[in-house]
């Protein structure tokens, strides 16, 4: 049994840690709260430019349109970009999405890619042997569109050379406690029609022309796509963070109850047995 004095030098060590726990999980709640709201103000626009996106794409004089159609070739790859955090303490997020990246190449990619963005990512996919094609670099925790548009000007470069599919994989955001994996078709735009759905155009007039306009619109589509998951991907991460360190922190407190049951028991017994000694060498006295 430990002595009393590292019971206290434990308890003492357990208790910095939670300490250090609350004060992470404090700051993760308040990065949660305005990545939510910057998420939130964000949606509409990202929710329309994938509209206006995606019914442009699906009028028949599209279909020859290299950002709309779907190569065939077998030797074709699959590129996938994955978001994930540079930091630790956010629970299973980075091995979360990266273990979904790896089952849908198993299962739909062809000649996987990975496109890493996050040290942790990297980390994760390097310690799983995948290919990775290039390391995208690391996000601000608050992203800007011009982080987005550097990124969309590599995708976009690789997708007329090295890439012939292209997802994203990142975190979507149910709540706090409910942190989904996905893998979102990017390019081309036929892999986001419904095999079930027939193609109906939106009623709208292109200047000069329909295939023009989705040349046009390709670049800020990609950017767009990027940015929404660079922000999607933020929440997610404030959002592991903070669960956690919350469970860190109860934890923590769980077992300096127990060290110091233990340490009560620890004095307990070491007096009863000094009084035992007293009671012990007066009795031999009389």
């Amino acid at each position: 049994m430990p002595s009393i004095n590292a019971i206290k030098q434990r308890r003492a060590v357990v208790s910095n840690m939670k300490q250090a726990m609350k004060a992470m999980n404090l700051v993760a709640t308040a990065k949660l709260r305005k990545s939510r709201e910057r998420w939130g103000n964000t949606l509409p626009f990202l929710e329309g430019t994938d509209n206006i996106m995606l019914g442009a794409a699906k009028s028949p004089a599209t279909a020859g349109n290299i950002y709309v159609k779907e190569r065939g070739s077998d030797n074709k790859t699959t590129g996938y970009l994955v978001f994930s955090s540079d930091k630790g303490k956010c629970g299973s997020y980075n091995i979360n999405i990266g273990k979904a990246v790896i089952d849908h190449a198993r299962k739909e990619g062809k000649n996987p890619l990975i496109l890493p963005v996050g040290s942790r990512g990297l980390e994760f996919f390097l310690s799983q042997s995948q290919n990775i094609h290039r390391f995208i670099g690391s996000i601000s925790e608050t992203p800007a569109y011009e982080e987005a548009e550097a990124i969309g000007a590599q995708i976009l470069e690789d997708f007329g050379n090295t890439i012939d599919e292209l997802y994203i994989a990142t975190t979507k955001y149910h709540t706090v406690l409910n942190l989904e994996p996905i893998i979102k078709p990017v390019l081309p735009l036929s892999l986001r029609f419904d095999i079930n759905e027939e193609a109906e155009p939106q009623e709208m007039e292109y200047d000069p022309d329909v295939d023009s306009f989705l040349e046009y619109m390709a670049p800020m589509y990609v950017n767009v796509q990027i940015y929404g998951a660079m922000l999607e991907a933020a929440l997610c991460e404030q959002a592991a963070r903070m669960v956690a360190t919350d469970t860190a922190t109860n934890n923590a407190q769980e077992l300096i109850d127990d060290l110091t049951l233990l340490y009560n028991r620890q004095r307990q017994s070491i007096i009863t047995q000094e009084i035992t000694e007293i009671v012990s060498g007066a009795s031999a006295l009389v």
